[in-house]
C-alpha cells in the first residue's frame, strides 16, 4: 500500500511507578536474567515519528533533533530499534507471502536517551504497530510479540498501548487500571545518563524483594515500594543525587524511573508544575532540562 502523504504516530515514554527485583531466572530463554516487578505508566510525551511508505523496498531512518540533541543517534542505521522493527516486520509480512514494501521513517528525538523513560522501546513498537497498519499486514499482537521481544525487554510493553504491570523481565504484561491516570508529572533530565547493564551488574542492588500481587502495590506505589536501582544510582552518580535531593525538597518526592537517570514526581496541576520547574530549573545546575506531562489513561 502507498499512502497518500505521511502519518505521524507518538511514540509515548512510560514510568517506573516502582520496580522491584526478584531473582534470577535459573531456566529457559532468559536464564541468568533478572527477574523484576514494575508498574509501566505511559504519559503524554515522546518523540514523533513519521511514516510515508514507498513502492521501493527499502527502510530508511531519520533523526531530527526536538527537545533533546541527536548526538546519540546509531552510527549504523542498521542499529537503530525503529530500523530493525521495520525490517523484522518486513520479514515477516514476505514470509507470509505478502509483497515486500518500503517506508521512509523520520523521528524527531525528544525522549532522552539513557533517561529510564522507554523511548527506543517505545519508538520500536510504535514502528511494528504503525507499519502493521500502513502496510496492510494485519498481525494480532500475539504475533508482533516474538517481532518485539528481541527487540527489548519493554518493547512488549509498548505494543499494548495501556498502562500495565509486568514481570519477568519486563516482558510479560497484564494491564491493570492506572493508580494516576490523569495525574501531572513533573521528570527532571540530569545532566548525566545511565546504561542498564551497568545498574543490573551494580554488586550493592537489591535482587531478593519478595513478589507481590498488583493490588498489594499499585494503589499505594508511592508509599510501599521503590526502585531498585535508585539507591546505586545515587551513590555512584552525583549529577542524579543533586537531582534528587533537588527534586525531593521541592515536593516531597522523587523516585528513579527505569534503570535511570531520569527522576520523577507527581504534581498537583500543570501551573504547580511550571512554577517548580522554573524553580529547580534557577537553582540546580545538575538539571539538562524538565519534562512536564500527564499520565496517560487506560486504554
Amino acid at each position: 500500500m502507498i499512502t497518500d502523504a505521511p502519518t505521524q504516530w507518538l511514540a509515548p515514554v512510560k514510568i517506573n511507578l516502582f520496580l522491584h527485583i526478584n531473582s534470577k531466572i535459573p531456566e529457559g530463554t532468559f536464564r541468568g536474567y533478572h527477574e523484576l516487578q514494575t508498574y509501566f505508566q505511559r504519559l503524554d510525551y515522546g518523540d514523533y515519528l513519521t511514516f510515508e511508505c514507498i513502492e521501493e523496498p527499502t527502510i530508511s531512518v531519520q533523526w531530527l533533533e526536538g527537545d533533546e540533541s541527536v548526538a546519540l543517534k546509531p552510527v549504523q542505521e542498521r542499529n537503530d530499534l525503529i530500523y530493525r522493527a521495520a525490517a523484522l516486520l518486513q520479514e515477516a509480512a514476505s514470509a507470509r507471502g505478502l509483497p515486500r514494501q518500503g517506508v521512509r521513517i523520520t523521528l524527531t528525538k525528544n525522549t532522552p536517551v539513557g533517561g529510564g523513560l522507554g523511548g527506543g522501546s517505545s519508538a520500536a513498537a510504535t514502528t511494528l504497530l504503525a507499519l502493521n497498519q500502513l502496510w496492510e499486514i494485519s498481525l494480532p499482537i500475539a504475533e508482533l510479540l516474538p517481532l518485539a521481544c528481541p527487540l527489548g525487554a519493554d518493547v512488549p510493553f509498548f505494543l499494548y498501548k495501556t498502562n500495565a504491570w509486568a514481570e519477568g523481565i519486563g516482558d510479560r504484561i497484564t494491564p491493570y487500571p492506572s493508580p494516576v491516570a490523569g495525574k501531572w508529572f513533573l521528570i527532571v533530565v540530569p545532566k548525566t545518563r545511565t546504561l542498564t547493564a551497568q545498574g543490573f551488574a551494580h554488586p550493592k542492588l537489591i535482587r531478593n524483594e519478595a513478589k507481590v500481587a498488583p493490588s498489594d502495590l499499585a494503589e499505594h506505589w508511592n508509599k510501599s515500594s521503590y526502585n531498585a536501582f535508585e539507591a546505586c544510582a545515587i551513590a555512584e552518580d552525583p549529577a542524579i543525587a543533586a537531582c534528587d535531593k533537588a527534586l525531593r525538597n521541592a515536593t516531597g518526592f522523587s523516585r528513579l524511573t527505569g534503570s535511570g537517570a531520569c527522576l520523577f514526581s507527581p504534581v498537583e496541576n500543570h501551573a504547580t508544575a511550571q512554577q517548580v520547574a522554573d524553580i529547580l530549573i534557577r537553582d540546580t545546575l545538575q538539571i539538562q532540562r524538565i519534562i512536564i506531562a500527564r499520565a496517560l489513561p487506560d486504554k
